[in-house]
């Protein structure tokens, strides 16, 4: 019975941290948004590609985090 209960906290924090990373990636891909019109002046977009690829980085994390801490 002891292991059942460590792999369930193991799983939820794995699953917070899943959640917390890809939170971050979304803050980060809204900077890099934010900073997006002055790279379009300079001919650069690169910058929205970037911001696109840590967006669904953040949001598949966010998922599965959710996945997995909603599973028992």
């Amino acid at each position: 019975m002891a292991n059942l209960t460590v792999d369930y906290e193991e799983r939820r924090d794995a699953s917070i941290t899943y959640l917390l990373i890809g939170t971050l990636c979304l803050i980060f891909a809204f900077l890099v948004m934010f900073f997006n019109p002055s790279a379009m002046k300079l001919g650069r977009l690169t910058m929205l590609e970037i911001a696109g690829v840590l967006a669904a980085i953040g949001l598949a994390l966010n998922v599965v985090g959710m996945v997995r801490l909603r599973a028992k």
